[in-house]
């Protein structure tokens, strides 16, 4: 069955850290997606989910500035994960299921393959995925920025609420 992304119910959210210091972010508007999973035979047939990179948000206008300009994300409206395979689907609970997911991510016009951790509750009509994973500066070929005299560390955390209704 498919389901949409509810933008009012999701947000995703970044750490990088820096010696002594972290930079928080994160995105709750401009969100869209959907899931195609079948519950009851555990077969998770599609995710894709986009983020425009316009409405990244860290609190702090500068620092929000020296993020579009870093990665050009006025160049790049939008950042994307799209599943190429589900690797592992286990029912948990009631209505609470582990996946394994390999998906390509774009961000800055870059494409990777990754892995995606994520944790799905069937919620009444809902599907909400949480998830987890490690973002490398390195892997997408970039040096990663120094603000000041502080170099960020090459892995940023990333975090994901997303809550789907259905079709």
């Amino acid at each position: 069955m498919e389901y949409i992304l509810n933008e009012k119910d999701s947000r995703a959210n970044f750490i990088a850290y820096a010696p002594m210091h972290k930079f928080a972010g994160w995105v709750k508007e401009g969100l869209q997606g959907s899931v195609d999973v079948d519950l009851d035979n555990l077969q998770l047939l599609n995710i894709e989910a986009v983020a425009r990179t316009s409405k990244f948000d860290t609190g702090d206008t500068e620092r929000n500035k020296a993020m579009d300009d870093y990665f050009s994300l006025p160049d790049h409206p939008e950042t994307s994960f799209v599943m190429t395979e589900c690797k592992s689907f286990k029912k948990k609970s009631s209505g609470v299921y582990s996946l394994t997911v390999l998906g390509i991510l774009t961000f800055a016009g870059i494409r990777r393959q990754l892995p995606i951790n994520c944790i799905m509750k069937k919620v009444d009509d809902k599907v909400i995925l949480d998830l987890a994973f490690k973002w490398s500066f390195k892997a997408y070929g970039m040096k990663v920025p120094r603000l000041l005299f502080l170099t960020v560390k090459d892995i940023v955390d990333i975090d994901a609420h997303l809550e789907f209704t259905q079709e």
